[in-house]
């Protein structure tokens, strides 16, 4: 059995049926308050909540798990301990430091802090030591984390941010990627970054190593005094993980009718609208269920949508790569046309404002696309990368934003200045 807490306060219990084999409940503690719920999905009843799909727990416990490298590193260091070592296991060992404001298995004298570590010289560290693989040994049970790509929580040791966190918990998430398989992605991700936040779209502070092998990623999850409840949209519509491709843009438009906050919809079917559609013309086949969310104080304060985050050029290791969800019954990547339809019949938004918006997007690419040829200049091993990320990006910008213009813009008359720099 596990024992949950919102904010530190015990709240209720997470534990296996004895009678139903794969069947894992959860029950809310006799003295919960509605404000106290684990999840927007799943209110302060008395009744406690079953859950038996393919033996996993349910989306709100499901949701930080981490998948890929972290898992194995986790397993492999536990497995033999811990005999049956099952997800219920998994989250028992990283309880104490998850994403979001929701903690497991707390007590007074396993508040552990998480180890310190510098942040700003992690981003000037150039070495050639693969220095990830220390972070992995360090942190990881440290990592309430979901991904495939190797990521990890730290805590900054820098001058004026550690004392700002309560119970010293981690204030950052480090990425890093697997040169064999997708190589320089963490620049990949950092200029796909840019680009959002050029369109002025709300996005984590984010720095990239100066050898260009992991981002630092602020976390957006606090406030400066707590750790804000995280919900991405795989827990939103009751889906496992494994889910997260399953689904439709329609519906995550229809999660955040129901969810966010009226105060915040429209500015928030505003920036869902405006990040798909960078998704789109950045050719970021990734944009899944899991890669939007919401942000709260509590289950019965103000809800809006989360910063955005998770942006990759794919078509860069994947070239017949697909959008993740479908669009208008299609997973085929979408023509200005089709998603000024989009934002029209399920964003409440006029077409002449989707078009607003989409220059925005366009506006920002371009700025990121000077910044990555830049960064070519001075890092010669993401020339190769980065050149395929300006054709990609001119592919998507001109289908998706720019399909109705008679100019067409090209990121290739940016590309021959990288061959001139790097001479």
């Amino acid at each position: 059995m596990i024992k949950i807490f919102v904010d530190q306060k015990p709240t209720g219990s997470l534990y296996k049926s004895d009678l139903d084999i794969g069947v894992f409940y959860f029950g809310y503690d006799a003295l919960s308050l509605s404000k106290d719920a684990i999840s927007l999905t799943m209110p302060v009843v008395r009744d406690p909540y079953p859950y038996n799909f393919k033996h996993q727990l349910h989306p709100i416990f499901d949701m930080n798990l981490p998948e890929g490298e972290l898992r194995n590193h986790l397993f492999k260091q536990f497995s033999k301990a811990i005999p049956d070592f099952d997800d219920l296991a998994l989250l028992g060992i990283l309880g104490k430091h998850q994403i979001g404001r929701l903690r497991f298995n707390l007590t007074d004298k396993e508040l552990i802090n998480v180890p310190a570590q510098s942040v700003s010289e992690l981003i000037a560290y150039a070495g050639a030591e693969d220095l990830f693989d220390n972070l992995l040994n360090r942190y990881a049970v440290y990592s309430g984390i979901s991904g495939v790509q190797p990521k990890v929580l730290l805590r900054n040791s820098d001058e004026g941010t550690v004392k700002r966190v309560t119970h010293r918990d981690a204030t950052h998430i480090v990425k890093a990627w697997n040169p064999n398989e997708n190589p320089q992605l963490a620049a990949n991700e950092y200029f796909c970054m840019r680009a959002a936040s050029y369109a002025k779209l709300d996005v984590p502070n984010i720095s990239i190593s100066e050898n260009g092998k992991f981002l630092i990623i602020e976390r957006f999850d606090f406030d400066g005094d707590n750790y804000l409840g995280f919900e991405d949209f795989c827990v939103l519509n009751a889906r496992a993980s494994e889910e997260k491709y399953k689904g439709s843009y329609e519906n995550i438009t229809r999660c955040i009718k129901e969810f966010v906050s009226p105060e915040h919809l429209s500015s928030d079917l505003e920036t869902f609208f405006k990040s798909l559609t960078l998704s789109c013309a950045v050719m970021n086949g990734d944009a899944h269920l899991k890669n939007f969310g919401v942000l709260y104080a509590d289950t019965q304060a103000t809800v809006k949508l989360s910063p955005t985050y998770d942006v990759v050029t794919t078509t860069a290791y994947i070239p017949g790569d697909s959008l993740a969800l479908t669009l208008g019954g299609s997973k085929a990547w979408p023509k200005e046309k089709a998603l000024v339809k989009f934002a029209g019949q399920h964003c409440n938004i006029t077409a002449s404002r989707a078009k607003e918006l989409m220059s925005e997007v366009a506006e920002g690419m371009v700025s990121a696309s000077h910044d990555m040829v830049f960064y070519i200049k001075h890092h010669e091993q993401f020339r190769g990368v980065g050149e395929v990320m300006l054709t990609e990006w001119s592919k998507g910008l001109n289908r998706s934003i720019l399909s109705d213009e008679r100019t067409v813009y090209s990121f290739a008359k940016v590309a021959p200045a990288v061959k001139k720099l790097g001479k």
